[in-house]
């Protein structure tokens, strides 16, 4: 990770949005500290594959998760945008808002490198759906 990238991710996190990283070869992701405490999990509760966000997704809500990412893959959209639940360490669950893109694609056009934030909007569906 360069100096810039842990720059950006202090000022993401101070404005109260957990940051991912994922490498789209390897299915490593870093998760800041703040995705994760987010949930509930302390730094080390959470390793870096991109399995920690999947088996946390809602099993209701993972298929527009995959969908909308295929999407953003094929280049049908520019940007990932989905509200889903995630399931918190203490067992429960709190609507999550994830947001990115991908910043690196291969020759061929294939997705490298995608950077993306993740943001509690609990509070504010549960006063939506009220």
């Amino acid at each position: 990770m360069l100096e810039n990238d842990k720059a950006y991710i202090n000022m993401l996190e101070h404005a109260g949005h957990g940051v991912w990283d994922w490498n789209a070869i390897t299915n490593e992701v870093f998760f800041s500290n703040e995705w994760k405490r987010m949930l509930g999990y302390e730094p080390d509760d959470i390793s870096n594959t991109v399995e920690e966000w999947s088996s946390r997704v809602h099993a209701d809500d993972f298929p527009q998760c995959i969908n909308e990412l295929a999407a953003l893959f094929s280049g049908q959209v520019r940007h990932y945008r989905n509200e889903h639940r995630m399931l918190c360490k203490d067992g429960s669950y709190k609507w999550i808002l994830d947001q990115g893109g991908i910043i690196e694609r291969n020759a061929k056009g294939a997705p490298i490198r995608l950077i993306g934030t993740h943001t509690d909007i609990d509070e504010l569906r549960k006063q939506l759906d009220a």
